[in-house]
């Protein structure tokens, strides 16, 4: 089964992990929720919800077909702080496998922790984009030569999950899930 990894650290961005998580499980994606804490599975989003993630990051087995970072500053830098986090993106990319990054984490976690080389396309929430060494001014940008996907923020929080559905499965699989949610079919690139 495809399986997907979702990164969420204390001020998690809360559209950008629940929608990206809601929408690969309806696409029949396996997604796991791992916690970046040393000892407990509980998060506090950026607007203060509180999410029990399915386990510890350090319990994070190291082959999913995609790793997602949310975004949200605090989320993001304590993301950006994290030694495994770093850890786990480096080996998601010498596999040869896909990355996925939305609002302040392109910038913030995927650029300081090497993921984006000199020639990655990319975007981010507009002010955290300086460190991305190849920006663009689309919403949702698929880098499919070296496998990254960002977005920008929130507004686009689904589009990114369908997008990230569409090269995990297919842009059919994208619609349907597009098609149940009430999005229009042009929501899925």
């Amino acid at each position: 089964m495809t399986s997907a990894l979702v990164i969420m650290a204390n001020g998690a961005e809360d559209i950008e992990t629940i929608s990206v998580t809601d929408i690969l499980s309806r696409g029949g994606i396996k997604v796991t929720v791992a916690a970046v804490s040393d000892t407990s599975t509980e998060i506090k989003t950026a607007h203060g919800l509180t999410v029990k993630a399915d386990i510890l990051l350090k319990d994070a087995a190291d082959n999913y077909d995609v790793v997602v970072v949310p975004g949200g500053y605090d989320g993001s830098m304590n993301c950006r702080k994290s030694e495994l986090v770093g850890n786990i993106l480096n080996t998601q990319k010498e596999r040869g496998a896909l990355i996925a990054a939305i609002c302040a984490a392109p910038g913030f976690v995927l650029a300081h922790h090497g993921i984006l080389d000199k020639n990655t396309v990319a975007t981010g929430y507009p002010g955290t984009t300086k460190d991305i060494p190849v920006t663009s001014d689309k919403d949702v940008v698929i880098d499919p030569v070296n496998k990254i996907i960002t977005a920008q923020g929130p507004a686009f929080a689904a589009k990114f999950g369908l997008a990230i559905l569409a090269v995990l499965k297919d842009v059919e699989t994208a619609r349907k899930v597009a098609k149940g949610m009430l999005y229009p079919p042009e929501s899925v690139i």
